[in-house]
């Protein structure tokens, strides 16, 4: 039954009418800041405007720190990333076509790792994350003998002030009052 309706929406969807696409991109980090964005139109811009597609909105690409590092084979050598270019684009283009996107990304060898999805319509634009990028080496220093003084210094004892049975008495009488309305 479950396969009878994908066949059936296979069979309805319109191939030929233009759908929203999102690239989420990841470049190699030693590219120079100012080639980014050339690499870029090389790669995905140029694609898809030669597919006769049109791109709608985009983020920027700007250096970030990896979760985990991300390994890539370039000219036969696995090479460890710690830090990206990091960007998205936002395009319409028809179904058929986005497999030439595919294939320049899958090409390029300044491409750790990419992400195509499709969108609703109605969400052209994007909105830029409201996280601040911070790269590695604009971090604070941590001053680490700060840290082993702090650890390392006794925990404060609280004082405790008796109370005499009366006081108690009278403190628990006070909670208990009800206010006046």
């Amino acid at each position: 039954m479950v396969k009878d309706i994908k066949d059936a929406d296979l069979e309805n969807l319109d191939l030929k009418d233009p759908k929203i696409y999102e690239v989420g991109y990841l470049l190699v980090p030693f590219l120079p800041a100012d080639q980014v964005a050339g690499e870029v139109t090389k790669i995905i811009k140029s694609v898809v405007l030669a597919q006769k597609g049109e791109i709608t909105s985009e983020i920027d690409p700007v250096s970030i720190r990896l979760a985990y590092t991300v390994t890539k084979n370039l000219a036969n050598k696995n090479n460890k990333f710690n830090d990206a270019y990091f960007g998205a684009i936002r395009f319409k283009l028809t179904p058929n076509s986005i497999s030439a996107i595919k294939a320049s990304l899958d090409k390029d060898l300044n491409v750790l790792r990419y992400l195509i999805i499709f969108l609703p319509k109605g969400s052209e634009n994007m909105v830029a994350p409201k996280r601040a990028y911070v790269r590695r080496e604009e971090r604070i220093p941590v001053d680490m003998m700060a840290i082993e003084r702090i650890d390392k210094s006794e925990p404060k004892k609280e004082e405790k002030v008796e109370m005499s049975k009366e006081d108690l008495d009278k403190e628990i009488e006070n909670l208990l009052v009800e206010p006046k309305k």
